[in-house]
C-alpha cells in the first residue's frame, strides 16, 4: 500500500486533471479541514483509500461473490427522496463509487463507519444487526417506502417545519454564480420548467466529493421553491474496468423505488434538492434508533446486492460458510486502521 500522503496527492491530481479549471481548490481546502475533525469524516472523505487497502485489510473477504455494490457504503450515504408516485423513500442515495466488488466489502465499510461515528456502538452488536437486516434484504428485497410498516422510519427521517425552513433559507442564501460552466448550466436548466424563475449558485456539500464542481439551479415555480443540483462525475475509485452505467442500473433495479429526478451521465450527476430529498445526518438518527437503524441499513444493502441474477443465492451460500465474528472482526480492523491513518493525517 502506498503511503497516505502520496495516495492523497495522486488522487487529488487525478481530480484536477479530470475537471481542469472547474476543479474547486477552495472546496478541497475545506475538505482537508473536515478530514481533520474526526475519524468518521476522514473515512467519508477517503473512499479511494479504502479501495486501495481493502485487499490487504480483508484478504479472506476478497473471495466472496462479487456483485454490483455501492462501493462507499458508509453510514452517511443514506438519505431520502420521492419516487415516481411521490412517496417518501429512504435508503442509499449516493452511488458515485458504484463498482463490482465482493459483497462483503460494503458490509465491512458500513459497520466500520458506525464504529467510527461515536456513541457507544459495539462491534459485535452492530455486525449482528447489520447482518440480520442484510439477510432479510436478500430473502425479501424491497425498497423502504415510508408508509405503513415503515412509519417508524418516517417519524425519524421526515423533515420538520423548522428543517424545511432552514433548508430553503440555505439554498436561497447561496451567492449567485455568474460564471457557471456551460455544460453544468445546460444540464441543470434542462431539468427545470422553462418558465421557472431560476438563479444559479455554487454549492459545497458532502465530504468525499468536495473539490468536484457542484452547482444549484433554484427559484420559484407555480407558487413554491424548487431546486436541482448538478455535480461533476468521475469514474469510480475502485480498480478495474470502469462501468459508468452501473450506478444508473443500481438505482433503478428490481427492488428500488427510484428517484425520477436522479440521473447519471459520464460527466454529471443530476438530482432534485428538497427538504425531503437529501442526505441524513447519521449522528442525529443513531441516538434515536440505534440497532434498529443498523438493521435497516443492512436490509437496503441486501436489496441492492440481490439485483443481479443468482446473486442472492450465491451470497446466502457464502454467508453460511462464514461463521463466527468475521464481520465484527473485519469492521474492527478497518476502523482501527482508519483511526491510525486519521491520526497520521492530523499530524
Amino acid at each position: 500500500m502506498i503511503p497516505l500522503q502520496q495516495s492523497i496527492a495522486a488522487y487529488e491530481d487525478g481530480l484536477r486533471a479530470a475537471f481542469g479549471p472547474d476543479f474547486r481548490e477552495d472546496d478541497l481546502r475545506r475538505k482537508h479541514k473536515r478530514m481533520r475533525e474526526s475519524a468518521f469524516l476522514f473515512l467519508r472523505a477517503t473512499c479511494w483509500r479504502w479501495a486501495e487497502a481493502a485487499s490487504e485489510l480483508c484478504p479472506r473477504l476478497m473471495e466472496a461473490p462479487a456483485v454490483g455494490s455501492v462501493g462507499d457504503a458508509h453510514a452517511g450515504n443514506f438519505g431520502l427522496w420521492r419516487d415516481a408516485d411521490a412517496r417518501l423513500v429512504w435508503g442509499v442515495n449516493d452511488f458515485d463509487e458504484a463498482a463490482v466488488t465482493p459483497y462483503t466489502l460494503d458490509l465491512v465499510r458500513l459497520c466500520a463507519s458506525v464504529l467510527l461515528a461515536g456513541g457507544r456502538a459495539e462491534a459485535g452488536g452492530v455486525a449482528a444487526s447489520v447482518l440480520a437486516g442484510y439477510r432479510r434484504g436478500l430473502s425479501a428485497p424491497e425498497p423502504f417506502v415510508l408508509e405503513r410498516e415503515h412509519l417508524w422510519l418516517r417519524d425519524a427521517f421526515a423533515a420538520s417545519d423548522t428543517q424545511r425552513e432552514d433548508f430553503w433559507q440555505e439554498i436561497e442564501g447561496l451567492a449567485d454564480e455568474p460564471d457557471v460552466p456551460a455544460a453544468y448550466r445546460a444540464t441543470a436548466l434542462a431539468a427545470l420548467p422553462p418558465d421557472g424563475i431560476v438563479r444559479m449558485a455554487r454549492r459545497s456539500a458532502g465530504a468525499g466529493s468536495l473539490g468536484r464542481p457542484r452547482f444549484v439551479a433554484h427559484g420559484r415555480f407555480l407558487g413554491g421553491p424548487m431546486a436541482r443540483e448538478v455535480k461533476g462525475r468521475v469514474p469510480s475509485c475502485w480498480p478495474g474496468t470502469p462501468d459508468p452505467g452501473l450506478a444508473a442500473r443500481l438505482i433503478k433495479g428490481s427492488w428500488r423505488a427510484p428517484d425520477p429526478f436522479l440521473a447519471f451521465s459520464d460527466t454529471h450527476v443530476l438530482r432534485r434538492l428538497a427538504p425531503n430529498s437529501r442526505k441524513l445526518k447519521f449522528a442525529d438518527l443513531r441516538r434515536r434508533l440505534g440497532e434498529r437503524l443498523y438493521g435497516a441499513m443492512g436490509a437496503d444493502l441486501g436489496a441492492i446486492h440481490a439485483q443481479a441474477d443468482g446473486a442472492a443465492a450465491a451470497i446466502t451460500a457464502d454467508l453460511k460458510r462464514r461463521r463466527g465474528t468475521w464481520l465484527a472482526d473485519a469492521a474492527t480492523r478497518v476502523a482501527a486502521w482508519t483511526e491510525q491513518e486519521f491520526r497520521a493525517y492530523r499530524r
